[in-house]
């Protein structure tokens, strides 16, 4: 699809009696605006199952083809997977003019779109030929000519007797292969850094959360980095972004900002990103991050846990983040206070909102033992100790005695340990 080109779409959809139904296609159609499908109108049915040959009833279908042509649309969105044989009478029925995709082809194309650094564009390309592989069964004659020449010539023809459909195939099936030994090799390399990482003495904190809930702007006022990319796209960022950020207490951590989740995302894009994914399992703590504003917040932090569970290895800690509540009236915020009385709260447009999170956060990290507070006594002499470590220990609180200074100290506990042996107490 030309990312130039301005098309009109209709949206098609079934309801199965799904309770988020009505939140699907509200996405679906944000879906479109982002790779420039203007949806018209859109055309549901009630329905128990998906009809196997025309996705609506037929009756529902003939419909469905004089909507089409009142609306002269250029594309028809459907909010399910469509089934090859679905697609090939679909496709007959109105026309070659007139252009199929799915809910899936929308969100892959959207990736394809955004998709910025090598591993990204890799990862992309394998969903994608993933997903377009079933496709290439019987699509037609076109693709069951027989073609001359012999394998191994070097000249790229296909074998005597090989029909066009098998070497189309073929060459997808290698090029999957190849796409997935890179990934697999870059996966290494990411799970080797990743453990040295986890190794280190600087707490590691994941931020997850649905598409758009605002972790890359969160990242941005957390770290003070202008820049990092913060757009009002879907899925603008797909790969994971790291800044060291510091707690007011002097604390350093790592936090990490990755891909979005959203409803029904597709099985071909988890499975390529799970290498990316995957790096929450190095964390020592998981921000889920939730746009406060929008009503239906609850429906998607579902999605998001269900999504979680799924890659999660470990049991890391999640603390629940409320973002955006600038947009909230003192009601609703006192409202999620009452009924998320965990959670923390944090406006990512207004510093002195993120200086209280990160006051809060570094208390929600000390609750969960991702690092310790200790108390320690410096002689007037030995000042230089304390200085010396400022830049990896954080200071909460510090008291003058008659002979020296009494501080509380935060750190990880693998790194306290050895700052008391090391530094402190010779």
């Amino acid at each position: 699809m030309n990312t130039n080109e301005f098309l009109n779409g209709i949206i098609v959809a079934v309801n199965l009696g799904e309770k988020d139904f009505d939140k699907q296609i509200e996405e679906l159609k944000l879906l479109c605006e982002n790779i420039g499908i203007k949806i018209l109108t859109e055309m549901y049915q009630n329905r128990n199952h998906i009809d196997k040959k025309f996705y609506l009833g037929k009756g529902k279908f003939q419909e469905m083809l004089e909507i089409v042509k009142a609306y002269n649309a250029d594309v028809i969105v459907f909010n399910d997977s469509l089934f090859n044989s679905q697609r090939k009478t679909i496709q007959e029925q109105l026309g070659e003019e007139i252009k199929i995709i799915d809910r899936n082809e929308v969100i892959l194309e959207i990736f394809k779109r955004n998709a910025r650094t090598a591993e990204s564009k890799l990862q992309v390309e394998l969903a994608t030929l993933t997903y377009e592989l079933p496709k290439l069964i019987g699509l037609g004659k076109e693709l069951s000519r027989i073609g001359g020449g012999a394998r191994g010539t070097g000249t790229g023809t296909r074998g005597s007797g090989e029909t066009l459909l098998e070497y189309k195939r073929r060459n997808i099936k290698d090029r999957i292969n190849y796409l997935k030994k890179q990934l697999k090799y870059l996966e290494q390399v990411r799970e080797v850094k990743s453990k040295k990482r986890n190794e280190s003495y600087i707490p590691r904190i994941s931020i997850l959360g649905y598409t758009s809930a605002g972790k890359s702007t969160l990242l941005k006022a957390l770290s003070e980095d202008e820049k990092i990319l913060v757009s009002q796209k879907l899925f603008s960022t797909l790969s994971t972004l790291s800044r060291k950020v510091h707690f007011p207490s002097g604390l350093s951590a790592i936090f990490s900002d990755t891909v979005g989740f959203i409803r029904k995302l597709p099985v071909e894009l988890v499975e390529s990103f799970k290498s990316t994914l995957d790096e929450i399992n190095y964390a020592d703590v998981i921000i889920e991050l939730i746009d406060s504003s929008e009503e239906n917040f609850e429906d998607k932090m579902r999605v998001v846990n269900n999504i979680i569970s799924d890659i999660l290895k470990e049991d890391i800690p999640r603390i629940v983040v409320f973002n955006k509540i600038d947009k909230l009236s003192f009601e609703k915020i006192q409202h999620i206070k009452t009924l998320y009385p965990n959670a923390l709260l944090v406006s990512a447009k207004s510093e002195e909102s993120v200086h209280e999170f990160l006051l809060k956060l570094e208390d929600k990290l000390l609750e969960f033992n991702v690092i310790k507070s200790t108390k320690v006594f410096i002689e007037f002499d030995n000042m230089w100790k304390i200085e010396k470590l400022k830049n990896d220990i954080g200071i909460r609180k510090q008291k003058q005695l008659e002979n020296g200074y009494e501080f509380e100290i935060l750190a990880k506990e693998n790194y306290l340990n050895k700052i008391l042996k090391k530094e402190i107490n010779t």
